[in-house]
């Protein structure tokens, strides 16, 4: 369990450093009741120092302690949407102001599939303060060279055509100022398919709302690259309101993109990484119950029995099952480790012979069930069959043949093992079918029978970890893995496990 922890502490490592290195303010808020309140979970370097706060201050915290007027703000409507739908909003550039802070901010807000909410925000009160103190050409001018937005400035031809851009607009698209001049925005554009979907937007909003603003839409760089931006655009208009040109503001959001998408990651790995942390425990405490409630009978019946010579025989019995209960404790821990090893590392494929690892997995079934009659036989057209796999294949093998063991209440135990070639989809495989007598799977267990240690309920008697491995390692070989009846129709004459692995000629 300890690998489970690991990766647990590594993946909340991972969240813990890009919230520590993400330049805008990120915060995290829960609420655990249905949206009334928002609890303030996670707050980085750059959000503390925009709201002037510290973390002993603020963890913990309704936001409504800290933000005392938020709610007149209209913020907390706006987490509450997006709590309830799930739909991302953009918070707009708005002043907030109580008596220990007053601010400019633009905010973009986010569910987590943990059900939390991020806020990913910027402070603009230098630049909202600028706009509001000054109107001189000069001034906006110097703005514009400032702001790390691309700036086009547009005539009302039709189409338009730029009369002034700023020098972000070089560095965002690597055209120089003299490159655009009495251009047409048609070279920013993917192609004019792009631009025509762009137009079909910005006209009809533009009628209706005056203006379009925060957009999403990829554009191309000089060097042909490709890249997402947001859009706004404001009409500009003289004293009689009529149009005489555009703004266009486009801003790169190129980073922002990449870290909502390693947030998306990072919360889902760690959601992952813990229900799968849960479901683990959940199964091995289940079955290391089972082996040791089956050792405890077992070592209670032979103390009852040790003075009695004539039970020797049944001791003898008593001691085998405690053998095999260990050796299945063992096979249990060994499954547990293999799964986590699986999920945390890259594994190599080489060229590996079917038939000698199917032997030593029947050797190694045989001589874990000694008190057990067990016989196995191998139907191959070859002596040697080559698939691409490695020596986790052993733990396939040995997973199926002791699953038909473990569950067959007949005196005698037969499985057949038949390994032929086969092509599916313009694919080599060998195909293996391991057919026994036991008590069969029903249709309904078939359809989760290879899930992670799934189970209708924890008194059911289910095969633990050992078939959610033998799946995943399949699934690694790029191979199939199902279960049928051994006769069709009637599941209760035995299973027939039927494993497709691509081959090497």
């Amino acid at each position: 369990m300890n690998l489970i922890e690991s990766e647990l502490y590594a993946t909340d490592h991972i969240f813990k450093e890009l919230l520590a290195n993400i330049k805008s303010g990120v915060a995290i808020y829960e609420t655990n009741d249905n949206g009334e309140n928002f609890i303030i979970r996670a707050l980085n370097k750059p959000g503390l120092t925009i709201c002037q706060v510290s973390k002993k201050e603020i963890i913990g915290k309704n936001i409504r302690e800290i933000f005392p007027n938020v709610t007149h703000f209209g913020f907390i409507e706006s987490l509450r949407r997006v709590w309830k739908t799930g739909k991302s909003e953009h918070f707009p550039t708005a002043l907030y102001q109580d008596t220990r802070i007053s601010g400019w901010a633009e905010m973009y807000i986010y569910k987590l599939p943990s059900e939390k909410i991020a806020v990913i925000f910027e402070e603009q009160t230098k630049l909202i303060e600028v706009e509001e103190l000054f109107e001189s050409k000069q001034l906006l001018e110097m703005t514009l060279n400032s702001l790390h937005d691309a700036i086009f400035i547009l005539n009302a031809e039709i189409p338009p055509r730029i009369v002034n851009c700023n020098p972000s607009s070089e560095k965002i698209f690597g055209y120089s100022k003299e490159e655009c001049m009495n251009q047409t925005t048609e070279f920013l554009h993917i192609n004019n398919d792009s631009l025509i979907e762009f137009q079909s937007y910005l006209y009809p909003e533009i009628e209706k709302s005056g203006y379009i603003r925060n957009y999403e839409y990829k554009m191309k760089r000089k060097d042909g690259s490709i890249f997402p931006t947001e859009h706004s655009v404001i009409p500009l208009k003289n004293k009689q309101g009529e149009r005489v040109g555009w703004v266009s503001v486009v801003s790169d959001i190129t980073d922002r993109k990449i870290v909502e998408q390693k947030l998306r990651e990072s919360e889902e790995k760690f959601r992952k990484a813990y229900y799968q942390a849960n479901l683990y425990r959940d199964i091995f405490a289940h079955d290391i119950n089972n082996i040791l409630q089956n050792i405890s009978s077992s070592v209670e019946l032979s103390s009852l029995y040790l003075n009695n010579p004539e039970k020797l025989s049944t001791i003898k019995e008593l001691y085998e099952i405690v053998n095999e209960q260990v050796h299945r404790a063992k096979k249990l821990i060994s499954n547990v480790r293999k799964i986590t090893e699986l999920d945390r590392t890259e594994t190599i494929l080489e060229e590996i012979d079917v038939n000698r690892i199917l032997d030593n997995a029947i050797e190694f079934t045989k001589s874990s069930f000694q008190t057990r009659i067990i016989e196995i036989q191998v139907n191959t057209p070859t002596k040697k069959n080559y698939v691409n796999a490695n020596n986790l294949l052993l733990d396939v093998f040995e997973n199926i043949l002791i699953n038909a063991v473990r569950h067959n209440n007949k005196p005698k135990i037969i499985i057949s093992v038949e390994i032929i070639k086969e092509q599916k989809a313009d694919k080599n495989y060998i195909k293996m079918e391991f057919k026994d007598n036991g008590i069969g799977i029903s249709d309904y267990r078939k359809q989760n029978i290879f899930e992670r240690g799934k189970r209708k309920s924890q008194k059911s008697k289910g095969m633990g970890l050992g078939l959610s491995l033998v799946k995943k390692i399949i699934d690694m070989y790029h191979g199939e893995i199902w279960v049928e009846d051994r006769v069709k129709g009637d599941y209760k004459q035995g299973s027939n496990f039927i494993v497709l692995i691509p081959s090497i000629s």
